[in-house]
C-alpha cells in the first residue's frame, strides 16, 4: 500500500517550513523511503521507524539503533506474518529494518480480529517467547518491534539534534504536537509537557479546532512575544526525564536533549509555559493529549488555517 501526503498539505507545509524560527518534525512508524518520497522537498526533520532513523531534509539519514540490537527474531516472525497474510484476504505485512507490521485494515473486520488474536497466540508461544521485543496492537494492525522502541523515546535524540544543528540557546516558546498514536506511543504527548501543579489538573479536554478559534490563541500559535525564539513541532514527544540534581552540567543542552540541572544553567530549552504547549490526539478519545481532533481532514484544515494566518502576518513571504 502506497502512502501519500494529502495534496492540500503541500502549500501549508511549505509556508510553515519557510520560517527559520519554526521547526517541524514528522515522526512516523513508516520506512525511510516513504518519508523521503513524501517530505524531501520540505525543510523539516524526519524520523522513520518510530525514531530509529532520523535526518533533516537537508542532511543524510542517521541511526539511533543500539550497536548490539538483537534482530535474530525477524525471520521467524516474518514466517508467521506470511502465513496469516495468505489466510486473511486483503491483508498485508511490511518488513522494516527494526520491526514488522501486519495490517488487516481492508480485510473483513470480524475475521481480521479473529486472525489477529490467533496470530498473537502463535507469536507468544513460538518465535518471540524469549525474544527482546514488544508487540503493539493497533486498531487493525499487529506490530512486532525491538524492545524499548517508542516514538516518545525517540524525541529525546531528535531534540538534541535540533538544538545542536540550530545552535538553540534560548527556551522554546511554543510547541504543538499532533498525532494519531498507538497506546504504547502515547508518551510522545508528555515529553514537552510543562510540570503540572500539585492538584494534577492538566489542560481542559476539548476540540482544538474549536479552542483555536479564539484570536488570542491564534496569536499564541503564530505570533509569539518578541525577543524569544520559536519552535513548533507538528508531530511527536516522550516523557521528559526529571533533572538530576546530583549531576553537574555546564551551560548547554546535552546531545540527548535532556534538561540540565536548573542550578547550573542560565536557560533551558524545555522551559515551556503551560499555556504555550498544545498536545492534540487525532481520532483517539482515550489519550494523554490535552486536545482532540476528529480526523485527518481536521488536521489538514487546521494546518491550512495556521499557514494562512502566518502568511497574512508575514507579507514578505506571500
Amino acid at each position: 500500500m502506497e502512502l501519500k501526503l494529502h495534496p492540500e498539505l503541500k502549500e501549508p507545509l511549505s509556508a510553515l517550513c519557510s520560517d527559520p524560527k519554526t521547526t517541524i518534525v514528522v515522526l512516523s512508524g513508516s520506512s525511510r523511503n516513504v518519508l523521503d518520497d513524501n517530505f524531501s522537498e520540505y525543510n523539516m526533520w524526519l524520523a522513520a521507524e518510530n525514531g530509529m532513523f532520523l535526518r533533516s531534509t537537508r542532511g543524510a539519514w542517521m541511526t539511533t539503533m543500539p550497536e548490539h540490537l538483537n534482530m535474530e527474531w525477524v525471520d521467524s516472525v516474518k514466517h508467521v506474518f506470511e502465513y496469516f497474510t495468505e489466510r486473511t484476504p486483503r491483508s498485508h505485512f511490511e518488513l522494516r529494518d527494526t520491526s514488522l507490521v501486519w495490517n488487516y485494515k481492508y480485510a473483513d473486520v470480524e475475521f481480521g480480529r479473529l486472525q489477529a488474536r490467533d496470530m498473537l497466540q502463535h507469536l507468544w508461544t513460538g518465535p518471540i517467547s524469549n525474544a527482546s521485543v514488544d508487540v503493539v496492537q493497533g486498531s487493525r494492525t499487529v506490530e512486532v518491534r525491538a524492545v524499548g522502541v517508542t516514538k516518545g523515546a525517540a524525541i529525546d535524540r531528535i531534540l538534541g539534534e535540533i538544538v545542536h544543528s540550530k545552535a538553540v540557546s534560548t527556551p522554546i516558546d511554543y510547541v504543538l504536537c499532533i498525532g494519531h498514536f498507538l497506546g504504547k506511543d502515547e508518551d510522545v504527548f508528555t515529553f514537552f509537557k510543562p510540570d503540572l501543579p500539585s492538584d494534577g489538573l492538566g489542560l481542559p479536554r476539548s476540540k482544538v479546532s474549536e479552542a483555536l478559534k479564539l484570536s488570542e490563541e491564534r496569536r499564541l500559535a503564530l505570533k509569539l512575544p518578541s525577543g524569544r525564539s520559536s519552535s513548533k513541532s507538528s508531530h511527536t514527544k516522550n516523557q521528559r526525564p526529571s533533572p538530576n540534581p546530583e549531576k553537574k552540567n555546564t551551560n548547554h543542552v546535552s546531545g540527548s536533549g535532556r534538561r540540565s540541572s536548573p542550578a547550573n544553567t542560565s536557560w533551558n530549552v524545555l522551559d515551556l509555559k503551560k499555556e504555550n504547549y498544545f498536545s492534540c490526539s487525532v481520532g483517539r478519545t482515550s489519550t494523554n493529549a490535552g486536545f482532540l481532533l476528529g480526523s485527518s481532514d481536521d488536521v489538514v484544515a487546521f494546518l491550512k488555517d495556521m499557514a494562512e494566518t502566518y502568511l497574512s502576518s508575514s507579507p514578505s513571504l506571500q
